[in-house]
């Protein structure tokens, strides 16, 4: 069963654009690794500094397996722009029918 791992970020004031500059090249990044399914990202039409970025992954080991295969410098650029730290956490699909 697919995992999401979601991240709501808000970046510095007025550098919306840079941070969503930034998170595209994360999910380039991040999609042809093992286990990655897709990424999306979604702005809040309301205020263009705030994002939410999803990963779809085949398990959680997969998605820690990617992090460290990344290293941190693949995130330094997404650091950098945000006004505080991404809130993040995983979350599995539940079916709607029993």
């Amino acid at each position: 069963m697919t995992i999401l791992r979601h991240y709501v970020m808000t970046a510095a004031e007025g550098r919306g654009s840079e941070l969503r500059e930034a998170l595209v090249d994360l999910a380039t990044r991040v999609a042809p690794l093992a286990g990655s399914e897709r990424i999306e990202l979604f702005a809040d039409p309301r205020d263009p500094d705030s994002f939410i970025f999803i990963e779809h992954w085949s398990s959680i080991d997969c998605h820690k397996a990617a992090g460290t295969q990344l290293g941190k410098d693949a995130f330094a650029a997404v650091m950098a722009i945000l006004a505080r730290a991404p809130d993040g956490r995983y979350l599995q699909a539940m079916p709607l029918t029993t």
